[in-house]
C-alpha cells in the first residue's frame, strides 16, 4: 500500500548524496545541526543565511554551478549522505567544450583545489636563530 511506497521513496532520496560544492565545506555540529563554510570562511547555518550571503555584493560564489538551485545544493539535514564534488564530477557532467563560462570557471577552480591537495604549499618555518652561517 502507500506505506511501502513512502518508505521506498524515502530510500531513493537518501541514495543520491548531497554534493558539496568545490571549495565549500559541510560540517555536522555536535548538537546535530549542519553548517556550510564558504570559500571565504563565512559560516552559514540555514538556507536563508545562504541566500542572504549569495545576494550580498562581494561574497565568494566560487564552486557554485549555474543555474543555482539552493535546495538542491545546500542540504541542512544532518542525516543526508554527503559527497564532496571534484573536478572529475564536473568533467563527467558534460563535454568541457560545451560548458558555459560558469562551468568552465568551476572546472578551473576544481582543478586548482585538486592541485593544492596533491601539492600543498610549503610552510615557512622560523628557525629561531639568526642568519645562516
Amino acid at each position: 500500500m502507500n506505506g511501502g511506497k513512502d518508505c521506498e521513496a524515502g530510500d531513493e532520496r537518501q541514495a543520491v548524496p548531497v554534493q558539496v560544492p568545490i571549495g565549500w565545506q559541510r560540517k555536522t555540529e555536535h548538537g546535530g545541526g549542519v553548517v556550510y563554510i564558504s570559500p571565504s570562511g563565512s559560516v552559514l547555518s540555514s538556507l536563508e543565511q545562504v541566500r542572504t550571503y549569495l545576494l550580498t555584493d562581494g561574497t565568494c560564489k566560487c564552486g557554485l554551478e549555474c543555474p543555482l538551485i539552493l535546495q538542491k545544493v545546500f542540504n541542512f539535514d544532518p542525516g543526508a549522505a554527503v559527497k564532496q564534488r571534484t573536478a572529475e564530477d564536473v568533467k563527467a557532467d558534460e563535454d568541457v567544450t560545451k560548458l558555459c563560462i560558469h562551468k568552465r570557471k568551476l572546472l578551473a577552480v576544481a582543478t586548482l583545489h585538486k592541485s593544492m591537495e596533491t601539492h600543498p604549499p610549503l610552510a615557512l618555518t622560523s628557525s629561531g636563530g639568526g642568519s645562516p652561517a
